[in-house]
């Protein structure tokens, strides 16, 4: 029976395709609208690139025997303070006039579920294939960040839910994790609702 297994990303083109797919299954309608119709271009290329806060250097991938099934996307704050900069030109670079033309949005977006305070470890994204969903492989990813969180020396974790996830909310309660706070960002019309959810990281 295939086992889950749980590698740092390494930056391949393969991996690229998987990442933006997998980053569309994490937010299907926040992040076309976001970012624009080239959103998943944006995503592979910023994911081969390094030093922003889509690279491989914050992605780890699950797979379920050789097949992968799932990833997650974090960082600490450190790395959002070093690597904003770049991710925002990026941004410009790929995404063009798309990009300037939400700029507004990303800036509500960024003040609100990109907020990190110091000492915050960040989940980003994490999602899962279908097909090999209720297999723990959420969880596992989950677990996998604390590690990462302990290791970057970070106090706490946190995450950004849409408010209406209501079995993602389950799941974070289950597993340690308390709403702090409640923020908005509008686009294209829209208004998108989340939940920030923090867990302190003990013997941090």
């Amino acid at each position: 029976m295939p086992g889950v297994t749980i590698n740092l990303a390494g930056g391949t083109e393969e991996e690229a395709e998987h990442f933006a797919e997998l980053m569309r299954l994490s937010a299907p309608e926040y992040f076309p609208s976001l970012l624009g119709e080239k959103f998943k271009e944006f995503f592979e290329i910023a994911f081969i690139e390094k030093g922003n806060l889509f690279s491989h250097e914050h992605v780890v991938f699950a797979r379920y025997g050789e097949k992968v099934a799932g990833m997650l996307l974090s960082y600490s704050w450190k790395s959002k303070h070093n690597e904003e900069g770049k991710t925002g030109w990026l941004m410009m670079k790929v995404l063009g006039f798309d990009f300037l033309k939400r700029l507004p949005a990303f800036i509500s977006a960024r003040s609100g579920s990109g907020k990190l305070d110091e000492n915050d470890y960040y989940i980003s994204n994490i999602a899962v294939y279908p097909e090999f969903r209720g297999k723990k492989i959420g969880k596992a990813l989950m677990l996998r960040a604390e590690g990462l969180a302990r290791e970057s020396g970070a106090e706490r974790i946190t995450l950004d839910v849409e408010m209406d996830n209501e079995i993602a909310i389950a799941v974070y309660k289950k597993l340690g994790y308390t709403i702090e706070r409640e923020h908005e960002v509008e686009l294209e019309g829209k208004r998108y609702g989340f939940y920030r959810m923090v867990k302190p990281l003990k013997g941090s």
